[in-house]
């Protein structure tokens, strides 16, 4: 499938550079101003969880990039790898100018498709979330890429794009995570990471963030209650067993949490973004659609509320 990806962000690079060696024809949309500058690719330094591939990888991605797309140039798909509020601008950009191509949403999920379905009819769309984070350091794309991809259809039925797009990963040695309810997962992710990520906005440092004992135990309190309103929103928590974990005693879920954040690898490339403007606006987008969902349905939320002041210049 020819390839378009939104941007030279961490995601956009990683999977671009992921899917070219695969052998797909990938190009990215960048700004105009922008073009001389990455004329010469990106140099990265990648820690691939994939099986068979080079643990610790330094590689040189030459980027095909552009700054203009037609309906003519023959996208059979588009990825966005955005942030929550980048989407509809994303969106009113790309989908006049890209025929009948399929678009991939790499995206945080709390409010639903109806950014989506008022650009794209919902056969043209689907669901997702990468296995991958990291930062750039001195020009160099630190990053780390998992095993799997997050994918799914809106309304849960299988279809032949799915299919498709499924392929696609597959060949570049992903495996396609396929879940039945995507939205309800992607919510269920989203309220596993905004309480901490909101805490974690106090210091903006991993460090010192581990060593607030008060702060840690309240961000776990606000993703409980986050946990709690997915529920409220028709969302069975049995069916993720990944966040079990958070009904733990809390001297026991913190102990674990600092042991992934100081010596999980993978952790510590994922999160590297998390200081990033544009991750702490992101984080205070979330904040800000979850906190209103919980007014709409009277659900009280006290700890995440007591986090609001650190994102209050976000």
């Amino acid at each position: 499938m020819k390839t378009l990806i939104m941007g030279i962000g961490i995601i956009g690079v990683i999977y671009g550079w992921a899917l070219t060696e695969a052998g797909v024809d990938v190009t990215h949309f960048i700004r105009p101003g922008k073009l001389d500058r990455f004329a010469g690719g990106v140099m990265l330094d990648v820690l691939d969880e994939r099986k068979g591939h080079k643990a610790n990888d330094q590689a040189h991605y030459p980027m095909h990039c552009v700054a203009e797309v037609r309906p003519e140039d023959g996208y059979e798909l588009v990825i966005l790898p955005v942030n929550a509020y980048q989407l509809e601008e994303a969106l009113k950009t790309l989908a006049p100018c890209m025929g009948e191509a399929i678009f991939l949403a790499f995206t945080s999920n709390w409010q639903g498709t109806a950014t989506l379905d008022a650009y794209l009819p919902p056969e043209r769309y689907l669901l997702g979330y990468a296995d991958g984070g990291g930062t750039v350091r001195s020009g160099v794309y630190w990053t780390n890429l998992g095993a799997e991809i997050h994918l799914g259809e809106a309304n849960g039925q299988p279809c032949e794009k799915l299919q498709r797009v499924k392929a696609l990963f597959e060949r570049a040695d992903m495996k396609p995570d396929i879940q039945p309810n995507i939205l309800h997962w992607l919510w269920v992710h989203n309220a596993s990471a905004t309480g901490f990520a909101a805490g974690f906005a106090k210091y903006k440092e991993i460090q010192p963030f581990l060593k607030d004992s008060a702060l840690l135990k309240t961000s776990l309190q606000a993703t409980r209650e986050l946990l709690a309103l997915c529920e409220r929103r028709g969302v069975d928590l049995k069916q993720f067993p990944d966040v079990s974990f958070m009904s733990w005693p809390d001297w026991l879920v913190l102990a674990l949490m600092r042991w992934l954040y100081t010596t999980n690898k993978s952790m510590q490339r994922y999160t590297a973004h998390a200081a990033s403007a544009g991750s702490l606006r992101e984080t205070r987008w979330n904040y800000d659609a979850m906190l209103q969902t919980a007014d709409e349905v009277g659900m009280d939320m006290p700890a995440l509320r007591s986090l609001g002041v650190y994102l209050e210049e976000c």
